[in-house]
């Protein structure tokens, strides 16, 4: 599994995880790859962070550090992946990496590595940012059942 971030200035540190993720495991890789990155990125702007609501996301350990680094968490609807903007780039890079040849994992995580950094781009990013009223006035109007994006 991966995990990766993005916003509207750019695509962040990605971790290769292997297994299921637990609270603690989520914790260290928020604190050694989306923090860094919202520095690098954004500065001493305010970030809205936005997951999916999976377990380790809802533990009260996890919920704490957020508290404490006092980062902006979005109310966010669990199993709603129509809402989340960074399945847009997985399926980009989903899509370059079945254009290549790979035959072992090590080439897979190096193909989803490049594309992650080279194949999106800035326009990219900003379109699946700025999308987001349109895909949550979408799925309002269809009373929460899944949207075309």
């Amino acid at each position: 599994m991966l995990w990766g971030c993005m916003s509207s200035h750019g695509v962040g540190r990605i971790r290769i995880v292997s297994g299921t993720v637990k609270a603690m495991d989520y914790i260290e890789i928020l604190q050694n790859k989306l923090l860094p990155t919202a520095r690098d990125l954004l500065g001493e702007s305010v970030m809205d962070f936005q997951d999916d609501s999976a377990p380790c996301h809802r533990a009260k350990v996890f919920q704490n550090m957020l508290e404490d680094y006092t980062v902006n968490r979005m109310n966010w609807p669990g199993q709603s992946p129509d809402l989340n903007t960074i399945e847009s780039l997985w399926f980009k890079i989903g899509y370059e990496i079945s254009k290549k040849k790979t035959s072992n994992k090590r080439e897979i995580i190096e193909a989803i590595i490049f594309s992650f950094n080279h194949i999106v781009t800035k326009d990219l990013l900003l379109k699946s940012v700025h999308s987001m009223p349109k895909r949550c006035r979408a799925v309002i109007k269809a009373n929460g059942w899944p949207i075309k994006y």
